[in-house]
């Protein structure tokens, strides 16, 4: 089947897909920090303060998110997907209107909760289970919401805040987020996907043993390729968490900055679809030692750089990676652990990406704190994604069998 066969056959579902990718954007790291300054402000915060804050409300979003991610087992996707978009909204509600800081701990730990963690986790699981020919590209094509998100959402949002304010902009974003968004995605799945109506086409490559969770928890490979796994989110968030900080560092100008974020989401796009063809022509798990690559040339370009033209390097380069960890962090698991329990598998590994993302910021910024330079974590960072590399490709022959749950 031609791409743009695919495209045309799948274009519903595969846009509902990318609808939810792209409304991650309110419940993302990089988009929550472009308040940083107002919200400190609003609520007499320090860095410290906010970082704790922010970090604890990450914490208790990955806990639920395991339990609650499970859901993708037993409910209609629609049904979930809807709920999600719900549950976004009313966190981008409690930003505007939040005045205590119960409430701004409750607001950030709704964002995270369906910003971050369920609106992927919902599209990437269905994507994952609704196709087995052409997981990849389906994967590719709905995790170009996240590279749209990028580079639209935080530049209209700049602007909004000009022009309404930075709460009245939330309260803006809960309205699109709850009719805007819910109205299409409700059009786009009226008639659902079913589990199980997968393609049945030459070449299908799901002949995976699904595992459960439990048996999974078990297998030490999963818990050798976690930690590269887990890289990309990491590390992307220290760098977006900390990114006025870096910029003030080097002296660049920040408005030239923010200008290489649609650079960073094409670089992104590009990535993605290539590599979505990639895993269909070969598989996630031969590609794994070398997705990380980018990520961990561009930590070296923003620590050693000093031009604001090595900026626009690094940022493509960090695109890269999370272009093609979108696709490849949601293909692995199946391909390793099958789909049947693959809502329960996500949601163990989508919580383990918040959970990192959540120790990044609170983690820097005590190093910050105890004059531990910007530069030397980047090289810290750059570190742990080349011995991650290192490590997929020890591994590689024992990803490439086809192996049984342990208990069979």
């Amino acid at each position: 089947m031609s791409y743009l066969q695919f495209l045309k056959t799948n274009f519903r579902w595969l846009m509902a897909g990318a609808l939810l990718t792209a409304a991650s954007t309110f419940g993302q790291t990089y988009f929550i920090a472009l308040f940083g300054g107002q919200i400190r402000q609003a609520f007499s915060l320090s860095h410290g303060d906010f970082g704790f804050i922010y970090m604890g409300a990450t914490l208790a979003s990955a806990f639920t998110l395991i339990y609650m991610g499970q859901l993708a087992d037993v409910m209609r996707l629609k049904t979930l997907g809807l709920l999600t978009i719900v549950g976004l909204s009313v966190g981008c509600l409690l930003m505007g209107i939040s005045n205590s800081l119960v409430l701004l701990a409750l607001t950030i730990y709704l964002l995270r909760l369906f910003g971050q963690g369920m609106m992927g986790h919902v599209a990437m699981t269905a994507m994952a289970r609704w196709f087995n020919a052409h997981r990849g590209r389906a994967l590719s094509v709905a995790s170009l919401g996240h590279s749209v998100g990028e580079a639209v959402v935080p530049s209209v949002a700049v602007l909004s805040v000009v022009y309404f304010g930075w709460r009245e902009t939330w309260m803006i974003a809960a309205g699109v987020v709850l009719v805007g968004l819910g109205s299409v995605f409700y059009l786009f799945t009226r008639t659902e996907r079913a589990v199980g109506t997968i393609e049945t086409v030459a070449g299908d490559k799901d002949d995976t043993y699904s595992w459960t969770r439990k048996q999974i928890m078990r297998d030490g490979l999963f818990f050798a390729i976690l930690p590269g796994m887990l890289a990309t989110a990491f590390i992307a968030t220290v760098t977006f968490f900390h990114q006025a900080y870096l910029v003030e560092v080097k002296g660049w100008d920040i408005t030239i900055w923010a200008s290489f974020y649609p650079a960073f989401a094409g670089a992104g796009i590009v990535v993605s679809l290539i590599v979505g063809w990639a895993v269909d022509k070969w598989s996630a798990r031969q590609l794994l030692p070398y997705y990380l690559l980018p990520v961990a040339s561009a930590m070296v370009v923003f620590s050693y750089g000093q031009s604001q033209w090595s900026g626009l390097l690094g940022m493509v380069l960090i695109g890269s990676t999370i272009g093609a960890a979108q696709t490849i962090s949601s293909a692995i698991w199946a391909e390793l652990y099958g789909t049947a329990h693959l809502g329960a598998v996500k949601a163990l590994t989508s919580a383990a990406m918040v959970f990192s993302t959540a120790i990044g910021p609170g983690l820097t910024g005590y190093l910050l704190d105890n004059g531990i330079g910007i530069e030397a974590i980047l090289l810290g960072l750059a570190a742990y994604a080349f011995f991650s590399s290192i490590v997929f490709g020890i591994l590689q022959p024992i990803l490439m069998r086809q192996r049984k749950p342990l208990d069979v």
